[in-house]
């Protein structure tokens, strides 16, 4: 498994005056030459964690399979991005991410390869590895970039203000990879001055563009999962507990029923993904249907999770392999496990999720907005 890789984007560059991440050097904005240098280092995914001037910052780093990720609490300092960034590597889609690379723009000095020494220096995640330099003193300092592994997540999570994770860089257990002028940063438009007026920064230092890697099968057929998942959760957190038997006519399920069986899709995401075939006529063990709608949420989110879990491993080619749905030996259906998770499970669920807003309708319960504002919401 890849480590990932963490660029802190956010700062508002006070003592520069202006957004260091969009400072550039023959065409190209540092926040695009430091994310380029995580991907070519190997690291998977990158996160751009952004808050100042985000808009601009998405927009240089917008033809590169990376992710931004917005710290709305940016300007209390790099503590909240580094909790922001393990914040999301901790969603159960990166359950497989043994470390996180954290890097920043504004260090001129850092190249691709010494990312790579402190990810092979950690044995591929597994330990903590920092750059070290000296500092102004001349004393050794250890910063980052660094390798930080999923067991010093915890105590990055709680990071807030200023504060960075040296505290965890300084512990003995923590291995080093020199850095050469480690210490050099661009704070200051001296400092740019500086840096600018060096040896030009040699062109190898800003790569020609990578080519986007191609998009997985999950990535481009299944980008909406995320969204529409979301929107099936909105409405299980409205189901009316005083009316779970409700019924709008006498072919209908009863209320209960129905959003019983929408927090059933993760479950049918899960087994197209890890079996090749379902047989309605063997016995299939039930659980207990909730009755709150704390309860279906929790129902819901619990499947949806195992589902994401099989969804992060697997490959293009088994999504292409085929599924069948039978009823002993009649088959019902056969098709692409791709096909199966596009109609039986996302348009299914969609379709019950419409019957269920009728319901609601009916029943004077808000139904919120899932293709933008509903009615209620205006």
């Amino acid at each position: 498994m890849t480590v990932a890789g963490v660029l802190l984007a956010a700062g508002g560059s006070r003592r520069l005056g202006s957004p260091k991440q969009l400072l550039k050097m023959n065409g190209v904005t540092l926040v695009e030459h430091a994310a380029r240098q995580l991907l070519e280092a190997g690291c998977s995914p990158v996160l751009v964690i952004v808050g100042a001037e985000s808009a601009d910052v998405r927009d240089a780093v917008s033809i590169l399979p990376v992710h931004c990720i917005e710290n709305v609490q940016w300007q209390r300092g790099m503590g909240t991005s580094i909790s922001c960034a393990v914040a999301e590597l901790n969603d159960v889609r990166f359950a497989g991410i043994p470390a996180a690379l954290i890097a920043t723009c504004d260090m001129p000095t850092v190249s691709v390869e010494h990312l790579q020494s402190l990810i092979t220096t950690s044995n591929g995640g597994a330990g903590r590895v920092a750059s070290e330099y000296a500092g102004a003193d001349g004393s050794a300092v250890r910063g980052i970039p660094a390798v930080l592994p999923r067991a010093d997540w915890t105590a990055l999570a709680a990071l807030d203000g200023d504060q960075g994770a040296r505290g965890l860089l300084r512990d003995n257990a923590t291995l080093t990879v020199s850095l050469r002028s480690g210490s050099f940063d661009l704070d200051t438009p001296a400092d740019v001055a500086a840096w600018r007026a060096a040896s030009g920064v040699s062109p190898e230092h800003f790569r020609p563009p990578l080519p986007p890697p191609p998009m997985s099968l999950v990535q481009s057929a299944l980008s909406d999962l995320d969204h529409e998942m979301a929107q099936t959760r909105k409405m299980l957190e409205r189901v009316p507990e005083a009316h779970l038997d409700f019924t709008p006519h006498p072919k209908s399920w009863p209320l209960q029923k129905l959003a019983n069986h929408l927090t059933d899709f993760g479950i049918w995401g899960t087994v197209t993904i890890t079996t090749s075939e379902l047989d309605f006529a063997e016995p299939t063990p039930r659980s207990e249907v909730p009755t709150t709608a704390a309860g279906f949420v929790a129902q819901f989110d619990a499947r949806l999770a195992d589902f994401k879990a099989a969804l992060a491993t697997v490959t293009d080619e088994q999504l292409g392999e085929t599924w069948t749905l039978r009823m002993g030996p009649q088959v019902l259906m056969a098709m692409p496990k791709l096909s199966v998770l596009r109609t039986s499970v996302i348009s299914h669920m969609i379709h019950h999720r419409a019957q269920l807003t009728i319901y609601y309708r009916l029943l004077g319960v808000p139904v919120p907005g899932l293709y933008g504002p509903s009615a209620d919401e205006q």
